[in-house]
């Protein structure tokens, strides 16, 4: 593999990626053979910390390498379209961290490619992987939730109460690749909505952005400017008749990436909070009447995707991440494609502009169907 960026994604990558073929057998052993970022130093000693072989400054120079068959894209999101689609002339695979890109024409354009040279990619959706997550999910395929009635999302986040005094952050400028938190945290709880319940057609929005020591500044200022925003609340409705209500919010004291959903069904409900994210709690509507109410699953090697046979013992961060590369190393080896790829990551982006574009206009707006 070759990794373009070797911050915060690119150290968590780094370490997932040596963990998931310690899960199981992947049919595939990995090798890091070259890390990239622009200054040869800092590529150097990343390259070193992080156990690749090699370090390069030229993303190009590393894509075309004979020893390279993976490009993990670990850049700001404007320069996702051009890296996947030369690794993707150059015959690799690609998984690329989200979101995908800022504009959804240009995901499409990454599906497209990939499609016509036959490789496999896959975004970086990693809480669709936690094991709570996955149980969810084939529970309601099996049919045992019943229909689809209610999704509850919310990723509530304080740090841009520290982090925002940095103006040269990448994130803090729509110019320098920042997508805004509807396409930054929000695309999460949006691909775990489309993941669990389907479909999202259409959506009504607000989104704030906070002035430095105040509150939110003037709607209107806000659009003038072309401020990213910072906060954001809208509805919506899912193709299969089902509604929907997300949050999110990096000005959330106390909220550590509380990345969050609850759901309801005509036979059951559920509840996740990635803060306690070993946890499944589910509640039955045919429980006898004297233990109708939630209960709390702590998971294990009888879930799908977990790995520890005795519950308790830990699910982090890097483990989860571990998980989507085991699934994305699998695809490869089987030659089948990986879960999201980059379709399903344009169709999120569609969301997402969806979104902004309903916050902007005062009112409903339509997602273009698959």
């Amino acid at each position: 593999m070759a990794l373009i960026g070797g911050g915060f994604m690119g150290k968590a990558h780094s370490l997932a990626m040596t963990v998931a073929p310690q899960l199981e057998n992947i049919g595939a052993t990995i090798t890091k053979q070259v890390l990239v970022e622009v200054d040869p130093e800092l590529a150097r000693t990343l390259a070193d910390d992080l156990g690749y072989r090699f370090s390069e400054t030229d993303w190009r120079a590393a894509i075309v390498r004979e020893d390279v068959d993976i490009v993990d894209i670990c850049t700001p999101p404007q320069l996702h379209e051009e890296i996947a689609l030369a690794a993707i002339a150059a015959g690799k695979h690609v998984f690329c961290e989200k979101p995908i890109t800022n504009l959804s024409s240009e995901a499409f354009a990454m599906r497209d490619a990939a499609e016509a040279a036959g490789v496999i990619t896959q975004v970086g959706y990693n809480y669709r992987h936690t094991p709570a997550v996955t149980f969810a999910k084939q529970l309601l395929d099996r049919g045992d939730f019943g229909v689809p009635l209610q999704f509850r999302a919310s990723f509530l986040q304080d740090g841009l109460f520290t982090l925002v005094a940095d103006p040269h952050r990448w994130r803090a400028s729509r110019k320098t690749g920042g997508s805004g938190m509807v396409g930054d945290i929000g695309s999460h709880i949006i691909d775990s909505a489309e993941y669990l319940f389907g479909d999202i057609v259409r959506v009504a929005a607000r989104v704030r952005t906070k002035a430095p020591d105040a509150g939110w500044i003037p709607e209107e200022d806000r659009i003038a400017n072309d401020s990213l925003e910072d906060a954001g609340v809208w509805i919506a409705e899912f193709a299969n008749g089902a509604i929907g209500t997300f949050a999110i919010n990096s000005y959330a004291s106390g909220r550590k990436n509380r990345f969050a959903f609850e759901f309801d069904a005509s036979k059951a409900a559920v509840e996740f909070n990635w803060n306690d994210r070993e946890v499944f709690k589910v509640s039955y509507v045919g429980e006898e009447k004297d233990h109708l109410g939630f209960r709390t699953i702590h998971t294990n090697s009888e879930h799908p995707d977990s790995f520890w046979r005795l519950a308790g013992l830990g699910t982090g961060y890097t483990e989860v991440s571990a998980i989507q590369f085991r699934k994305f190393i699998k695809a490869i080896v089987a030659g089948r494609p990986a879960e999201p790829d980059f379709g399903d990551a344009a169709r999120v982006q569609q969301i997402v502009e969806a979104v902004v574009e309903a916050a902007a206009s005062d009112s409903w707006v339509d997602v273009p169907q698959r």
